[in-house]
């Protein structure tokens, strides 16, 4: 029994430690390590260029911007490389919530290794390359995918987004809840269906081919939309 004013202890487990220190030096030594090029070749613009000279700077301004494609391509590759080499893609299920349950420390680190790379990659619009990117973390995603800017995938590894569909900005597709446990349900869009800007699409929903979510628009969980239909409201109903 616990009285009032007094506070809640949460005991952790010699694992559960094990797994929040894992959880905070894994991706610094992955975002490190992605670092390494960008540096790297900031060095030998700096080695080369004069930055009292006028034209130099021009040029060193335009280079950066190669710098930071390279930041992004190093930061990809290093995201992806720490996900499959430690297997912490996860499959829908019910969970607990705490570090003490394998698949909530995946997922939560799953998510310190994905987050910040696809915010790098949202600085400029480059769908193609986010696109790359999620497919190396699990994420089914068919062709001419187009991912608008701002929007967020959270949960990759159980999302399937079919050819030439289009994700407006800042929406937001989510497969997981978390509730009295971590609930974590597929989602699947279809082909040539156009997902609305700021919409929101929850946990184990089923997006058939050629339809259309409106604009704001928000989709209940285990929600099924039919082919060739169109959405939209919140909660979103056929028009």
């Amino acid at each position: 029994m616990r009285y009032e004013g007094e506070e809640k202890k949460i005991p952790l487990s010699p694992i559960a430690i094990m797994r929040l220190i894992l959880l905070f030096f894994i991706p610094i030594i992955s975002y490190g390590l992605a670092l390494v090029p960008a540096i790297f070749y900031a060095y030998i613009l700096l080695k080369y260029l004069d930055l009292t000279n006028l034209l130099h700077l021009v040029a060193f301004s335009i280079l950066l911007v190669f710098g930071y494609l390279i930041l992004c391509f190093s930061s990809i590759f290093s995201s992806a490389f720490f996900i499959n080499t430690l297997s912490l893609k996860y499959n829908e299920g019910v969970y607990g919530n705490s570090l003490e349950d394998k698949t909530a420390f995946k997922f939560a680190l799953y998510f310190a290794l994905y987050y910040l790379t696809y915010k790098l990659l949202n600085i400029f619009v480059l769908p193609p390359l986010k696109s790359f990117f999620l497919s190396l973390i699990g994420c089914k995603i068919g062709k001419n995918v187009f991912l608008a800017g701002e929007e967020w995938i959270s949960d990759p590894c159980v999302i399937e987004i079919g050819d030439n569909t289009m994700i407006g900005g800042r929406a937001l597709i989510t497969g997981h809840l978390a509730e009295d446990k971590l609930i974590i349900k597929k989602i699947k869009i279809g082909k040539n269906c156009l997902i609305g800007g700021d919409s929101f699409i929850m946990p184990g929903v089923t997006i058939e081919d050629n339809v259309v979510v409106g604009a704001k628009s928000l989709i209940t969980k285990n929600k099924r939309l039919e082919k060739g239909k169109i959405y939209a409201g919140v909660p979103a109903k056929e028009l």
